[in-house]
Parts: C-alpha cells; sequence; structure tokens
C-alpha cells in the first residue's frame, strides 16, 4: 500500500516538471478586429420633439484602408433598451423625459463591438404642451386636432386621438375641450356625450387616461350628460344637462387621473340648477362663477378656503356677498349678490383675473320689460377664505344687442377687457366690444361659415375662431391689429369637421 503511494507521487512530480517545461512561445490568436473610432457628431445638447423625427448620424474614422459601415452590424439602445440596427439612427419619440442613448458598432468579422463611448443624456420634449387643441366632429366621429407654431411655420396635426390610441374611436357629440394642470405635466379633458362619453387624456401625448363614466365613486349617476367641466386648484366641476353639478375633491399633489367624481350631486340652499360655467382662471383667482338658472341667480364657487392650508380639498358654493358700505352701489347696478328678477341672463365671464386683488366679474343681461342690454361689471375677490366685492362698477348699455341671435358665441379677452361674440346673419359675423369704455360695438369680420367657436390665448393677442363648416381661422387681435382696421389672418387649418370647442395648450399658442 505504502509503494503505491510512492509511486503516485513520483509520476505527479514527473507530470509538473514535465509542463514547467514548457516554452511560453507568444503565440496566442488575439482578435484585432477593424476598430473605427466614432462620435456622435453633436456639438450641443440633444433635444428631440415627439412626433417630429430626429436624425442622428454618427461621424466615423475607419482605421483599416477600405473598411466601410457596412462591414459592421449597428446597435441603438435607448434606457438599455434596442430600439434600431441600421447604421443611423431616425428617433420618433413617443413619451416626453430624460434618456440615455447608446450606440454600438459591430465588427463582422471579429465580432468585436465599437461605440463612442459613455451614453449621451437626450431630453425629449412634447410638441402638445403648447398650442391648440381643436375638438370637431366629422361625419358623425368626434377627433382632435392639434396646431402649432414652429419657427418654420405652422404645424398641424389631424386625427390625433385616433393616432394615439390604436385605432379606437374618440367618440360622438363633442362639446367643450379643455387643457388644465396636473401632477407631472397638463392634461385635456374631451366633453362629449356620443360613443365611451367625456374623457380625460394625458396632455402630453393625447393618451386616454379616465372615461369619466367609469370614474364615479358609487357608479355613474344616472341620466348623466355632461354639458361642461371645470378643473381648478382642489376641486374640479362637472356640469350636467338636466343642471345637475357634479365634484371631484382632492388632497394636495394628487396622483394625475386617479381622483374618482362624486356620484352625488352638489346643493346648495333654494336648490340650483346650472346653465352656465364661467371661464374663469381660478389658478390664480381661487374661484369660478356660475348661472343658476333656478333662481335666476348668480353663485360662487370658492376654491381655496382658509381650512384648505391644513386639510386640502375645500369647496364652498354661496351667493355674492353684498358690497361693503365704504364702497356703496352706482345708481342702476344690478346687484350680483340678489337675484336677477327682471333680467335674463346672457352671459357672464371674467377680465382681468391675472391677479387675484385685481379680477372684475362681467356679466350681460336683457331688460324683460324693456329689452335694453346691460353689461355689468363689478370687482370680486375671494381669498384665505373671504370673499369681498370690493368694486361695484357702473352699469353699461350694450350696443351690440342688436346683433346677437341664439347661437351667439362669446369669449372675454382677458388681459386687454374686449369682449369677443359672433353674431349678425347665419352667426358668422365677429364683433367686439370694449368692457372699460363700453362705446360703439365694433364689427371685425365677417366670416364665410357659422361661428362655433372662440378661443383667446391667455395674453390676449390672439384669437382662435371656429367655423360649422370645419374651418378654423387664427387671428392677431393685438391693439396694432385692431387699429388697422382689416382682419390680421395669421393661419388656416380647413377640413375638420364641424368645429365643437378650442382650447389653448399651457396658456400659449407658441
Amino acid at each position: 500500500m505504502k509503494t503505491s503511494y510512492i509511486i503516485r507521487l513520483l509520476l505527479l512530480a514527473g507530470l509538473f516538471l514535465q509542463l514547467s517545461c514548457i516554452k511560453d512561445n507568444s503565440n496566442f490568436d488575439y482578435k484585432k478586429g477593424n476598430p473605427v473610432k466614432i462620435t456622435y457628431g453633436i456639438t450641443q445638447a440633444l433635444v428631440a420633439v415627439i412626433d417630429e423625427p430626429l436624425t442622428i448620424k454618427p461621424e466615423r474614422i475607419f482605421e483599416v484602408a477600405g473598411k466601410t459601415i457596412n462591414d459592421y452590424d449597428h446597435e441603438w439602445y435607448l434606457d438599455g433598451k434596442l430600439i434600431s440596427r441600421e447604421p443611423d439612427l431616425v428617433f420618433n419619440g413617443v413619451k416626453s423625459g430624460f434618456v440615455y442613448l447608446q450606440y454600438h458598432m459591430i465588427d463582422k468579422e471579429s465580432g468585436l463591438r465599437y461605440t463612442p463611448g459613455d451614453p449621451i443624456g437626450m431630453t425629449v420634449l412634447s410638441p402638445y404642451e403648447t398650442g391648440w387643441a381643436i375638438l370637431y366632429e366629422k361625419d358623425g366621429v368626434s377627433e382632435i386636432a392639434h396646431v402649432r407654431k414652429t419657427a418654420t411655420g405652422y404645424r398641424d396635426q389631424l386625427a390625433l386621438y385616433k393616432d394615439k390610441n390604436n385605432g379606437e374611436s374618440l367618440g360622438s357629440h363633442p362639446l367643450r375641450i379643455k387643457d388644465y394642470f396636473v401632477n407631472g405635466g397638463r392634461a385635456v379633458a374631451v366633453i362629449q356625450q356620443g360613443g365611451q362619453g367625456s374623457v380625460e387624456l394625458d396632455g402630453l401625448n393625447y393618451e386616454k387616461k379616465l372615461q369619466v363614466n367609469a370614474s364615479f365613486v358609487g357608479g355613474m349617476p344616472s341620466g348623466l350628460k355632461p354639458v361642461n367641466a371645470g378643473f381648478y386648484e382642489t376641486a374640479d366641476l362637472l356640469v350636467n344637462e338636466d343642471g345637475k353639478l357634479y365634484g371631484r375633491l382632492f388632497q394636495s399633489n394628487p396622483i394625475a387621473f386617479t381622483v374618482p367624481w362624486l356620484n352625488i350631486p352638489l346643493e346648495v340652499n333654494k336648490g340650483m340648477k346650472i346653465k352656465h360655467l364661467w371661464d374663469v382662471w381660478t389658478g390664480n383667482s381661487y374661484y369660478t362663477v356660475m348661472y343658476d338658472e333656478l333662481n335666476n341667480r348668480l353663485l360662487y364657487a370658492s376654491l381655496r378656503l382658509v381650512q384648505n392650508l391644513t386639510f386640502g380639498a375645500t369647496l364652498k358654493i354661496d351667493t355674492f356677498p353684498p358690497p361693503p358700505p365704504y364702497m356703496p352701489a352706482l345708481p342702476g347696478y344690478i346687484n350680483p349678490s340678489l337675484s336677477l328678477t327682471g333680467y335674463e341672463y346672457i352671459w357672464g365671464g371674467t377680465f382681468r383675473d391675472d391677479n387675484m386683488l385685481n379680477t372684475v366679474c362681467t356679466f350681460l343681461v336683457r331688460d324683460k320689460v324693456t329689452g335694453e342690454m346691460y353689461v355689468q361689471p363689478f370687482g370680486f375677490m375671494t381669498i384665505i377664505g373671504i370673499q369681498v366685492i370690493h368694486t361695484p362698477k357702473m352699469r353699461q348699455t350694450f350696443t351690440g344687442k342688436q346683433y346677437l341671435n341664439a347661437a351667439s358665441k362669446f369669449v372675454a379677452i382677458k388681459m386687454r377687457d374686449f369682449l369677443f361674440f359672433s353674431g349678425g346673419s347665419n352667426n358668422a359675423a365677429l364683433y367686439y366690444y370694449d368692457v372699460t369704455l363700453g362705446g360703439a360695438t365694433k364689427l371685425y369680420h365677417t366670416l364665410p361659415a357659422s361661428i362655433t367657436a372662440l378661443t383667446q390665448s391667455d395674453d390676449g393677442q390672439q384669437l382662435a375662431v371656429g367655423l360649422a363648416d370645419g374651418t378654423v381661422i387664427f387671428y392677431d387681435i393685438s391693439n396694432q391689429a385692431l387699429l388697422n382696421g382689416a382682419p390680421v389672418e395669421l393661419h388656416r387649418v380647413s377640413g375638420l369637421g364641424r368645429i365643437a370647442d378650442i382650447t389653448v395648450r399651457g396658456g400659449t399658442p407658441i
């Protein structure tokens, strides 16, 4: 037994000595490949825009004579995911944000990879955060168009909902489109009564995020047929065709598209039937105004109270307070604190609500006895739970009454105190009236078809006019343009179908 162990040890020792005597002649077969130096050829920050293809052509220096890009395979990675095998990348972004891009060239002969170095960062922007969103109905189907101005001119994109939602139909019987803020960006609400009903969309790409019919606590209320909606800092409001008002209350910084609507309508003293929800910039003034047809009165909804600082969601609906004793009403003043007895309500909106301390509410009424029409402005403020009519202004005789009809549309040019409205024969004429100075109503332009929508840019310098024949015209309504005495057309889109409504995205059409 001992002898066998000794023999094994001798054999192992011999083998070790034999291996240690093998000479290293450096004859290893290393793969050298065909090196290429690559740069992205970019001298500034890399920025892509959704739906606007960006081409990236790397610069290459081949170290082996005669080699070309055809001798290599190519791979482009976005955040680690392979997106292309082409030599040059044509990138078409679908989602905004910051991403990392990495390019590889693979030598077909050796299989070795060459890169420009570390991944490079790229910012992907949404073109839909600004511009105009147009809600229209063509062949009985609702759709959305987007128009924005670029460095080279205007860019029109049609049928965006179908394009961004896998060919799905948006719906039918469109009424309103609203742009509003949500955490993480902006959103778009479409108020319609046909098809899937009203929906809320991601404002960065127009993808559907919420179907209103399916987003009520306790289930959809019976008879739900929305006609309008408002989106505010601590609460949203949905106006139904029967005048019922539904609310959606949320705490600070809610996750976008997760807060449900309440399926029990809001109630106030004496009841209410909401006929008109005003267009108010409540992000600044913290309130909105509604016309209650049941009681022929105006109501305000306060959307920021003292309690909001602690508890979050708040909503208070009430009649307007009376003017303060130190600021008595002027003769003929139509008091919004009371019922509008003897008057027929026509329209209401706000001016100068760029600052919560300087908001001018204005409403238009017709005297039921004389037929005379009046514009009644008044200053109103609501802040930290206190509501005050601080300036009961002089009533004005409205000089545009003869132009109005049942189809007239109105828009307050908030920063410049002009009221633009449609009227005349076939509702195809566009007029404007100065609500500060009063005076004569002036004709701006006569359009080729009935006017169905009017929307201002937030700076008050541009006006979008939608027509029944599917045309949208964008006008310059700056002071200089008005002084010129002739309409100044900036851009036109045709062939859309009946225009239901227009909203300006993010406050600016640029």
